[in-house]
């Protein structure tokens, strides 16, 4: 409504301003033919007297002070009858002569040049000549209508009357029109009602403005009012009639007839609204209609078709309605319309919160039936021929404007029954052939972990007797030769040979003592213990085998963890020993590197070699017992194994991975200290 307002009142602001231009431009024609008219009247005056006798006997002697007086007389009395303001005789050369002094403050060497006035009498002999003259420290301009005057001798000076529009203002006055009239220097020397108000720079203010006709004019602020301004130019006398037309009553118009126009839209708008709001309330009553009469269709169309039983009780529990479906249920023969429900629930345990709802229906106690319904129960109904059936039943409140009912749900669960007991054997079935499966399972288990666990005691029996028959060959030729050394009382000889039997024996408590650390774990107390302590005792521990390594030890001494002292040095010193073994047998020069990682309360001991390493698929079985990648003769498989099983003692675990650059690390993790 705002935009619509602004809308009309712009477009009618600019229509009145278009008719107001062209009624400027008619009003503008009427000031320039009263002001040629006011102007006729001077043009006349001047020539009047230019055969006076007196004056041509005064041109020929200027000097002659009784004329001088006559004409001074003369003068004064022509100022009062025609009404004008002044007159001067001048000579040919722009000097006064005489004046009628009628304007005491007025001056004419203040206004005009004297050589300007010679020369333009000069030029313009004989005609009609309109001079204006301007005073710069007056702002002021003048105008003068002069006439000259020949004698015998030729050219010998002009009359001149100055020019008086006083009566022109008091009529522009009057038909309260703002009219101001410029000079050829842009001054004001005509502007009714405006001559006091208005600035002598007022031209250089004016705004440019165009109208929706592509009519460009211009407007002028006065008085804090917007003025149109229309000009017409005297092209003969060079001046300029502004015409000023107050554009404030304009707007007020244009805002009545916006008002008007948008009050008229607003009836139009309230009377197209009633209409349209009739038309959709008889739309909307028609639509309803049918769309109550298509949902009684696909009502009863849904209640016929439905694959369940519905039933409407009345708030007394009898049957008031019933669908095809729950007639099939009952018999289609049963008469069910107006007998209770309670007729066909039989007395037994299935039935007793259905039994207990339908007897408080009858009772007309429906404050406590109206907080809750009854939703699926399972029930079993009689049908009409004696017969009985599982059902679910569910009750729903109804209400209506004047009555309120409940509706019955019942679906036949026969079939669902059937499948349930059908399930439950078929379930109880399944069981007993689960527990068979599993107990064969759980045999075959049993003899898998048999089968493996002799194998695993064949391999290491395997492995046991070559690593204990050459040591036991070995003693029975020493002993042989011992015995043969001691009956030729060769005793020097006797002493080496017992020496090698003692280290062959030595051999063999090695052996089964690490079979003994691999089944028996001995308690022991975990205490704090140095990191790098015990990986400097553990190279200690290995003598000769450990010369001429290369170990890099990342560790600081403050480094402590919990752990069994004895322990660690045997982790460390199993992995350092097969790092050796590892690095002779590809006549490597040992290296290895111990670093740490550190956690919130762990510290992971990483250790790495320069070992050829092993592949990823055996990763998971080098912590195995008895695995190993050497041959026989070199070795149990014993020292990973039971690297882990002390770690595991320590409340830590050992592991293998390989790092970025494909090299085998192991990682301790064990508590911090």
């Amino acid at each position: 409504m705002t935009a619509l307002f602004f809308a009309i009142n712009s477009i009618a602001y600019q229509a009145l301003i278009i008719g107001k231009h062209s009624e400027g431009q008619d009003q503008l024609l009427d000031y320039v033919i009263e002001l040629r008219n006011e102007l006729k009247n001077y043009h006349i005056l001047p020539f009047a007297l230019v055969d006076n006798p007196t004056i041509l006997a005064f041109m020929d002697n200027p000097k002659d002070d009784k004329l001088t007086q006559r004409l001074h007389r003369h003068l004064e009395d022509l100022t009062h009858v025609s009404k004008t303001q002044d007159w001067f005789i001048l000579s040919t050369q722009g000097d006064l002569l005489v004046s009628s002094e009628q304007s005491p403050n007025f001056s004419l060497d203040d206004y005009f040049n004297k050589q300007d006035l010679s020369n333009t009498l000069k030029e313009q002999q004989g005609e009609y000549i309109l001079v204006s003259g301007y005073n710069a420290d007056y702002n002021k301009s003048s105008h003068l209508v002069l006439a000259p005057v020949y004698t015998s001798k030729g050219l010998a000076g002009a009359i001149a009357v100055r020019i008086n529009v006083s009566d022109l203002i008091e009529r522009w006055n009057i038909s309260n029109d703002l009219v101001v009239v410029t000079d050829q220097n842009n001054l004001t020397f005509l502007a009714s009602k405006l001559n006091r108000n208005i600035v002598q720079n007022w031209l250089d203010n004016l705004i440019d403005v165009t109208f929706i006709n592509d009519t460009r004019a211009k407007t002028y602020v006065f008085d804090h009012e917007n003025h149109l301004v229309q000009n017409v130019t005297l092209d003969d006398l060079k001046w300029q009639i502004h015409y000023l037309s107050n554009l404030q009553s304009l707007q007020k118009k244009a805002q009545n007839i916006a008002f008007v126009s948008l009050g008229i839209f607003a009836l139009f708008f309230l009377f197209w609204l009633y209409r349209r709001e009739r038309a959709l309330k008889i739309a909307s009553k028609l639509e309803n209609e049918r769309l109550i009469a298509d949902r009684a269709q696909q009502q009863r169309v849904l209640i016929e078709n439905t694959h369940v039983g519905l039933l409407q009780l009345t708030r007394f529990g009898e049957i008031a309605f019933i669908n095809p479906m729950g007639l099939r249920y009952f018999g289609k023969t049963a008469q069910l319309k107006n007998r209770d429900l309670k007729e066909f629930l039989p007395d037994c345990p299935e039935n007793e919160v259905a039994l207990s709802f339908v007897q408080q229906l009858q009772k007309g106690d429906h404050r406590q039936l109206s907080a809750s319904n009854l939703l699926e129960q399972e029930v079993l109904l009689r049908k009409d021929d004696g017969q009985h059936f599982p059902a679910l039943l569910s009750v729903s409140s109804l209400e209506w404007s004047d009555a309120n009912g409940y509706l019955v749900t019942l679906i036949n669960i026969s079939k669902r029954k059937k499948a349930e007991l059908n399930l439950l054997e078929a379930n109880s079935r399944l069981e007993e052939r689960v527990l068979e499966r599993t107990q064969a399972l759980q045999a075959a288990q049993n003899e898998l972990l048999r089968t493996e666990k002799l194998a695993a005691i064949g391999q290491m029996s395997a492995a046991i007797a070559h690593e204990l028959n050459q040591p036991l060959t070995g003693i029975r030729t020493l002993a042989y030769t011992a015995e043969l050394l001691v009956k030729r009382q060769d005793a020097e000889q006797a002493l080496k040979v017992l020496l090698d039997l003692e280290a062959l024996v030595v051999r063999m408590q090695s052996l089964t003592r690490e079979l003994k650390v691999l089944a028996y774990r001995r308690p022991e107390q975990l205490v704090p213990t140095s990191i790098k302590i015990s990986v400097q005792k553990a190279i200690k521990s290995l003598g000769d085998d450990a010369h001429g390594i290369e170990c890099s030890i990342e560790v600081d001494d403050n480094d402590y963890v919990i752990a069994e002292p004895t322990r660690l040095e045997r982790i460390f010193a199993n992995l350092i020993s097969n790092s050796i073994q590892a690095c002779v047998e590809q006549s490597i020069p040992p290296s290895i590197r111990f670093f740490l990682e550190k956690t919130d309360q762990h510290f992971i001991i990483n250790y790495q070699d320069n070992g050829p390493g092993i592949e990823d698929a055996q990763l998971t079985q080098i912590f195995e017992p008895f695995f190993t990648t050497k041959p026989i003769g070199k070795g149990l498989g014993l020292g990973l194994a039971i690297s882990a099983n002390l770690a595991k003692d320590m409340n830590g675990k050992l592991q293998a991975k390989h790092n970025t650059d494909a090299q085998l690390v192991f990682r301790l993790t064990l508590l911090k200290a």
